[in-house]
């Protein structure tokens, strides 16, 4: 009896040891698979989802410390949003060209991606202002306009083309003294356009006296004008010198209160004839290379989907009583797409014209923080007026009174849905739908998208998961054929943040 107690244990432990039949192994190899089958595309999206987070965190934390910097130190500090376009080198001729966009450009969607993408950011401070104090003699600045009568009469050789000192963003030709001439005191052997020359240019400020109220400059755009107007001093004291003076123009406000870029406040008229000893010069912020970070791996800032807020959806011909998110004056009968600042840093608003811009045109955007710890204004490319052959792709200041966002997407998803009818350069709705319906994703439509939010009045920064569109619809009873692309990307923001009341 023991015996055969003995043999059936040794044959159990035998079988054992012999391991799976080749039926339970594939059974278990069935059920692994099964079980994989399932679980890793969550596996796949969750990684991916966390991987988006990470980028907007990562974004959010860098606007944060831009914020905290300008406070620490008591001046404007500016978050750099760098295109892939705008990482230009110099080609053979000394012409600077994009390392990631091509030169040949055949239609607007061409370099839609490089002009549309941000995968890094940098940090840039404004200088301290040029003051009387700043400079080694007293020069004065006198505020001019044509057929004022004064005895120097203003220039039209030197400052021409896109450098000329005209009036250009008058509305509805209201006349107004916006140009200024700077002079040295007589005898003066000191050469103006060596000392200001490279302040006194686009995108450059001036306030005078006592007032916090900034002009902006937006002639000339070459600092080299300023050399070519103004002659050498004389080598005797036997020679007469000429003209030592040199020009800058400043944008008009007169009927653009509450309107585009321009500023909430109340006109300051100026006075020709009337002169200022009493200055500051701002110039833009200057980049600190040693502050930069990169977003990870195929993760980016989807420009063309960032912009500023809006108060309501878009649905009819009225143009919006606020003072960013339409500026056109060729709104007919719909508003012009382009003209929304809900997508004010994308290229194709930047320059909807069958002529699109090169590389070396498009310019990084420049978010900019007050000492104050507030969002100030932004820099970023001013439009392109279809058929101007002197586009130049210069910065333009946008002040802040709308919300910002800026929507964090990847790098294979920043699309350009195009029209199939040729005569429409610019993305719209109808185009969305067409490439959303054929399963190609896209930023706007990926719910694993990210978008931050920047206030201006608070300066507080948050990010939040992106919310599907058509939910929106469906909430607020909209008609889609109504809304335009614009709106469809406020419906997402609008989801957004009405979904998420708190914010990662």
């Amino acid at each position: 009896m023991s015996h055969m107690r003995k043999r059936r244990t040794t044959r159990s432990r035998n079988r054992s040891l012999a391991g799976l039949t080749l039926v339970e192994l594939l059974v278990v190899v069935g059920v692994v698979s099964v079980v994989a089958a399932i679980v890793l595309p969550s596996v796949k999206t969750l990684l991916t989802d966390r991987k988006t987070s990470q980028s907007a965190i990562v974004v959010k934390n860098f606007i944060e410390a831009a914020r905290a910097r300008a406070v620490g130190k008591n001046r404007t500090v500016a978050v750099v949003l760098e295109r892939l376009s705008s990482r230009a080198q110099l080609d053979g001729d000394g012409n600077p060209i994009s390392q990631t966009a091509s030169t040949s450009i055949t239609s607007p969607d061409t370099n839609f991606i490089p002009y549309n993408t941000c995968i890094r950011m940098s940090l840039a401070e404004e200088p301290m202002p040029v003051t009387q104090a700043s400079l080694p003699l007293t020069v004065s600045i006198t505020a001019r306009a044509p057929g004022d009568g004064l005895p120097d009469p203003i220039p039209t050789a030197d400052y021409s083309g896109a450098d000329s000192l005209i009036d250009r963003d008058q509305l509805g030709g209201i006349p107004e003294v916006r140009i200024f001439q700077v002079k040295a005191p007589v005898g003066s052997d000191y050469n103006l356009s060596l000392l200001l020359s490279e302040y006194l240019i686009n995108g450059s400020q001036i306030s005078f006296g006592n007032s916090k109220r900034r002009f902006t400059i937006v002639s000339p755009r070459n600092p080299s004008i300023h050399h070519g107007h103004f002659p050498l001093p004389p080598l005797n004291s036997n020679q007469i010198p000429g003209d030592r003076s040199i020009w800058f123009s400043v944008m008009n406000e007169q009927g653009f209160e509450g309107l585009g870029e321009r500023a909430l406040e109340p006109v300051e008229p100026l006075v020709a004839g009337e002169s200022f000893s009493s200055f500051k010069i701002y110039s833009r912020p200057r980049p600190i290379y040693s502050e930069m970070i990169q977003l990870p791996r195929g993760m980016c800032i989807d420009l063309s989907l960032s912009g500023f807020a809006n108060d309501s959806i878009r649905n009819t011909t009225a143009p919006s009583p606020n003072k960013q998110p339409v500026f056109d004056s060729a709104q007919a009968p719909m508003p012009n797409p382009m003209s929304d600042y809900r997508v004010r840093f994308a290229s194709d608003w930047i320059a909807n014209t069958s002529t699109p811009l090169l590389p070396n045109q498009l310019r990084p955007v420049y978010i900019a923080f007050g000492p104050d710890g507030t969002l100030s204004h932004v820099w970023a490319n001013e439009r392109q007026i279809p058929g101007d052959p002197n586009y130049l792709g210069n910065l333009t200041r946008i002040d802040a009174t709308q919300d910002l966002f800026l929507h964090i997407g990847k790098v294979d998803q920043v699309l350009m849905p195009v029209d199939p009818d040729p005569s429409i350069l610019g993305r719209n709705k109808f185009a969305f739908d067409a490439v959303n319906g054929s399963g190609v994703r896209q930023n706007l439509s990926d719910l694993n998208s990210y978008v931050v939010r920047i206030s201006p009045k608070s300066g507080s920064i948050s990010a939040s998961p992106a919310v599907g569109i058509d939910t929106q619809i469906g909430i607020l009873g909209l008609a889609p054929s109504a809304l335009t692309f614009g709106d469809l990307v406020e419906l997402s923001r609008r989801g957004t943040y009405n979904s998420n009341v708190t914010s990662r």
